[in-house]
């Protein structure tokens, strides 16, 4: 399998991962927790798995001043203040279309690569990028827009990722082995949203046992595995790419609410997966040809 078929790989894998964990998450709510308890619990039970995988493969903990920069921009402001936007604004709006409102980032991805590093834009990146933002845009139905405040934030938490996923892939994180990079991304999620959550008084630790169990099970998926897996998409695939494929996460979403939860599979929806699905196969038969041209960083320091 070549370089870049594996990087569509992982970024969809990673994004399947992302789109069942809201399952646990919900059942972890039930049980007493809170968004900002949910994202404080998965960076921190992260860590003891983490730390002693560096040292056993053999990794330095050191960072250069270029690094500590960049993850201060990634993981601070780019992946958990997102997070904790999305979550606030699920107080305001609706999930689901705080959620559609979140993905369009591939848009803010692919216009950023343009306009700051000069990609190109190819025709079947530009179909891939309409079609599936236009299939999950079906995915909202008739939601009503809400509060005005959600709506903001849903759309900064787009922006903020595209930040995320356009350093990951631009700057020197991306020579960074992705353990080490998952490491230092949920020290950030550590800081940011325990900060908050003690300056908020929203960080609670009187959970059930159940909840405990569900929030462990979160950050096994979500940092362990779906955290790095999108890393090494990233950079095998390219961040436009990637947050094309990321658009799995709602199908994923859909598929296990008929699934699990019974829900019914509407006419909108079903054309919504057919888009985003449309999307994933232009991207997959049309990159490999471009592939050659890109020089993909696989060696760990």
């Amino acid at each position: 399998m070549s370089l870049f078929a594996r990087g569509i790989v992982y970024s969809i894998a990673s994004a399947v991962i992302f789109g069942f964990t809201p399952i646990l998450t919900r059942i972890a709510y039930d049980e007493g927790a809170n968004g900002i308890t949910m994202t404080f619990l998965r960076a921190v039970f992260a860590i003891p798995v983490l730390a002693p995988l560096l040292r056993l493969m053999g990794l330095s903990f050191r960072l250069t001043r270029t690094q500590v920069r960049d993850l201060f921009v990634a993981g601070g402001i780019g992946s958990a203040v997102t997070t904790l936007m999305l979550y606030i604004s699920y107080s305001y709006i609706p999930v689901g279309l705080a959620t559609t409102l979140h993905f369009i980032y591939p848009i803010a991805v692919s216009v950023g690569c343009v306009v700051f590093f000069g990609d190109k834009l190819t025709k079947s990146t530009l179909f891939a990028l309409v079609s599936c933002s236009l299939g999950v845009l079906l995915f909202t139905g008739r939601a009503t827009t809400g509060s005005t405040t959600g709506v903001i934030l849903s759309l900064l938490s787009s922006v903020t990722f595209a930040v995320y996923v356009i350093y990951l892939d631009k700057t020197d994180l991306k020579k960074m082995h992705y353990v080490k990079l998952s490491f230092y991304l949920c020290l950030c999620f550590i800081v940011v949203s325990g900060a908050y959550g003690l300056a908020t008084r929203t960080l609670t630790f009187g959970l059930s046992a159940k909840a405990w169990f569900y929030a462990l099970l979160v950050s096994f998926f979500t940092s362990i595995l779906a955290l790095p897996l999108l890393q090494v998409g990233i950079r095998l695939a390219g961040g436009t790419t990637a947050a094309i494929l990321s658009t799995f996460e709602p199908i994923t979403g859909v598929v296990l609410g008929v699934v699990v939860l019974g829900e019914e599979l509407s006419t909108p929806k079903a054309i919504g997966c057919a888009c985003i699905l449309a999307g994933v196969l232009a991207i997959t038969l049309s990159k490999p040809s471009q592939e050659a041209g890109r020089k993909c960083e696989t060696k760990a320091e």
